[in-house]
């Protein structure tokens, strides 16, 4: 499961520090509240993920992370397994060393169109039902200082943690809620 920790830490000295009455104890009671049949598999699946810390990253031109030169064949093979049991990817597509996830919806294009007309850098983001996180990386990508987003679709929330796996340092934050049940953020969030 998601460390929430280094959120709670960035959290602390923000504007949305107020969160901090309330977010821990809700998350902790989300995650072990959480009685679906598929997600012992799914969070499994996450167990099979090679630990291999990414040799380079691509947020600007489409989400790419690591190559396909850091991964053997049994490797490679191994990360495949793992996203594949994750599917359907609703948001997408992702590119993680090599393996192309495919996804239902090309969100690479509808961002392509967005991205000329924001400017994020500096920016603190609410994305409310994010998905996957698909456009929390891109957004992070394009100068977000800091991307939470919620989303109580639990695979959604596993794909996340998938590629947050190969970038646990990120601001990038999904929260496992709908927006009713988050703290009040106003004034949080740019």
């Amino acid at each position: 499961m998601i460390d929430y920790d280094p959120l709670i830490e960035q959290l602390q000295n923000s504007p949305l520090a107020h969160w901090l009455d309330d977010l821990p104890q809700a998350l902790q009671n989300r995650l072990e509240s959480i009685n679906h049949g598929d997600f012992a598999r799914w969070q499994s699946c996450l167990q099979q993920l090679p630990a291999c810390p990414p040799d380079q990253l691509e947020l600007q031109q489409g989400l790419r992370v690591g190559s396909q030169a850091q991964l053997d064949p049994s490797g490679q093979e191994q990360l495949h397994q793992a996203l594949m049991s994750l599917h359907p990817w609703r948001k997408g597509p992702f590119e993680l060393f090599g393996i192309h996830v495919d996804c239902e919806w090309r969100s690479d294009w509808k961002w392509q169109r967005v991205a000329p007309h924001v400017d994020l850098r500096g920016k603190r983001v609410l994305d409310v039902g994010c998905g996957n996180g698909y456009y929390m990386w891109r957004m992070w990508g394009a100068g977000a200082s800091l991307v939470v987003g919620v989303d109580p679709n639990l695979l959604f929330l596993t794909q996340y943690e998938a590629v947050r796996h190969y970038l646990p340092q990120a601001p990038v934050w999904l929260l496992p809620f709908t927006l009713e049940d988050l703290p009040e953020p106003s004034g949080g969030f740019d």
